[in-house]
């Protein structure tokens, strides 16, 4: 069984990005573990979203100690670097996966630098995730995935996943459905599957 931490800015972000792959590994028996670190809004309600789908599919969800009431790029680096090195130490992840360097979210861009300083201390295998759920053509365009999941079998989870955080399916972000579904199949067109969801490798602890 491995440890898996997932390191993401909002609720919803790691199920939109990579919730094929959530449910793909844990039904493979690995624990994983989300780690928030922003909700700026609409706190509780969507504290307890983060926790519904958490409990209904089985993972762990924690919550930064800073997270409350503000935006990633609010916190000071070091305080953001020195929560994750903590939780890195006592967690002791096999893999880490959290958002693209550049990705086009302020948020998700700093705390993509946060988990490269952590690593400093740590070796652990590293993924970044695709965004999907950001209309920007200019920073979608640049990401060239060298891993790919085919997430054909739990597809519908991930749909499940999304549609728990109700309170981000509407107005300018009522899109991130359709968007996880067709992103999910072009990707898989890519590698002959129904649903695929990709990332970047960053680093492997896998010894050749």
């Amino acid at each position: 069984m491995k440890k898996i931490l997932l390191v993401t800015a909002h609720p919803d972000d790691a199920e939109i990005s990579m919730g094929g792959t959530i449910r793909k590994l844990l039904n493979q028996g690995h624990h994983i573990i989300n780690m928030i670190f922003s909700i700026p809004s609409n706190i509780e309600v969507r504290k307890q979203e983060a926790i519904l789908s958490a409990r209904e599919f089985g993972y762990e969800v924690r919550f930064s100690e800073h997270c409350e009431g503000n935006n990633v790029e609010d916190i000071p680096l070091h305080k953001l670097i020195k929560e994750l090195d903590d939780i890195i130490e006592k967690v002791d992840p096999d893999e880490v996966y959290t958002h693209w360097m550049k990705d086009s979210h302020q948020d998700h861009q700093k705390l993509s630098k946060v988990v490269r300083s952590c690593f400093r201390k740590k070796q652990f295998t590293i993924y970044e995730f695709e965004q999907i759920n950001q209309n920007n053509n200019i920073a979608a365009n640049q990401f060239h995935p060298n891993i790919y999941s085919d997430i054909t079998e739990f597809m519908e989870d991930k749909k499940r996943m999304i549609t728990i955080f109700q309170s981000q399916l509407t107005g300018y972000m009522g899109h991130y459905l359709v968007n996880a579904e067709h992103i999910g199949s072009w990707r898989g067109s890519q590698v002959n599957s129904k649903y695929a969801e990709t990332f970047l490798l960053i680093f492997s602890k896998e010894v050749l």
